[in-house]
């Protein structure tokens, strides 16, 4: 019905006027409305945009991505060597919590083990690209939002070394020994954390010259992006563990804020519109028709887990009960990172349970609709959702006396 130009203005546009809506009538999210268009015009709905049109554009999805994670990992506060361990220990405590208890419910269902392993890899990880999205929106500024930063980052990463362990054990086209098949799965780790410092170094070098000119920082950046990612492709590693690792690194090690970080949720905002109205075009809503009592558990399995975690960890972070309730809130949302993963995994293994996959694509669905007002709920549980507070009473507003605002 559109061209591809036509299509991709539909999206930024109706993508655009849905998180509109969703924020100024609903009071939800952007993002929700980005979803909900995505499944207006998708497959779901209008099928104005096809599955053909997603895979055309896959390129601009990993680019958009690998932005996402790249400012996921420089949003990563940093911390002293103490801090950092023990957020370090409790994160890979609720990664492994959460996705215990969904690996005995997949395994209580009757599938395999290493079927329900894959499962419970993807279902860690939580979405970063609603969190940053949700924490722009509503201004979230504190400690506790740089914690929960924190914590999708490391759950982010567990997830991703997860899935490159296990896809080579799924998948049946080559008879390699498990030797093979371990050693395979480490190279691809390795070569994703080299690829990641390589891009962090190309950044710092560039922004000591470059000095601080945000545009040509902009462009240093994307650039770098570009060009790990299509290294990652041509290496056949992990596209986003390296881009998640550069951001921490520079975060990191640019101690004297000589880099100007793009920020995807202000600076390059199409990036994020067409991410989610790609993902909401992409799933099925059927398939939450026939799973959705699975998806339910499954969410309730995560959230369970993981507030489970926080809650046997919160003193060494520093957290109250009722913080840690609220963090365990805030990591809801599940990643559009896991769909691709689960549709990358899927062309490999052509033996992958169609029942186990309408389980995962369900509750991608479920936590794509609900996890924007999660992780608004926990910004707002904190009390560190600066656009969303009330003004004090007794608050003159400020006068504009000239110039610019």
């Amino acid at each position: 019905m559109f061209n591809s130009i036509q299509l991709f203005g539909l999206v930024l546009l109706g993508g655009l006027a849905a998180g509109e809506v969703s924020r100024r009538v609903l009071a939800l999210p952007r993002t929700t409305g980005y979803v909900l268009f995505g499944l207006l015009v998708g497959q779901s709905g209008l099928n104005w945009v096809t599955l053909l049109d997603i895979e055309s554009a896959q390129l601009f999805i990993d680019l958009a991505l690998g932005l996402i994670l790249f400012e996921l990992g420089y949003l990563v506060p940093r911390s002293t060597p103490q801090a950092g361990r023990q957020r370090l220990l409790a994160g890979c405590a609720i990664s492994l919590m959460a996705g215990l208890l969904v690996l005995l419910l997949f395994l209580y269902w009757g599938f395999s083990t290493g079927s329900a392993l894959f499962a419970a890899a993807l279902c860690v990880a939580t979405s970063p690209a609603i969190t940053i999205a949700t924490c722009s929106d509503v201004g979230a500024k504190g400690e506790r939002t740089g914690l929960l930063y924190t914590m999708v980052a490391i759950n982010g990463a567990v997830a991703f070394a997860a899935v490159v362990l296990l896809v080579p054990f799924l998948i049946d086209s080559e008879p390699l020994s498990g030797f093979a098949r371990i050693s395979d799965a480490l190279g691809s780790i390795i070569g994703s954390i080299v690829l990641g410092g390589a891009c962090a170094g190309l950044v710092l070098l560039g922004a000591d010259r470059l000095e601080k000119q945000a545009e040509h920082q902009h462009l240093l950046i994307l650039g770098t992006i570009v060009l790990g990612v299509g290294t990652a492709i041509y290496l056949d590693v992990s596209v986003f563990l390296p881009m998640l690792i550069f951001g921490i690194l520079v975060s990191t090690i640019d101690r004297d804020h000589k880099v100007i970080a793009i920020r995807i949720a202000s600076d390059a905002r199409v990036f994020l519109v067409i991410t989610f109205v790609l993902a909401g075009a992409a799933l099925d809503i059927a398939y939450l028709r026939d799973y959705w009592l699975e998806a339910i558990l499954i969410a309730l399995a995560r959230l369970a887990g993981q507030v489970l975690a926080i809650l046997i960890s919160r003193k060494s972070i520093g957290l109250t009960v009722r913080e840690s309730v609220f963090l365990g809130i805030g990591l809801q949302p599940m990643s559009s990172i896991a769909l691709v993963l689960l549709v990358n995994t899927q062309m490999l293994y052509s033996g992958m349970d169609g029942k186990l996959v309408g389980m995962l694509m369900a509750t991608i669905l479920l936590m794509q609709l609900f996890g924007p007002l999660a992780t608004q709920t926990a910004i707002k549980g904190f009390g560190e959702a600066t656009r969303l507070r009330p003004p004090a009473k007794n608050e003159v507003p400020a006068q504009n006396i000239g110039g610019t605002s």
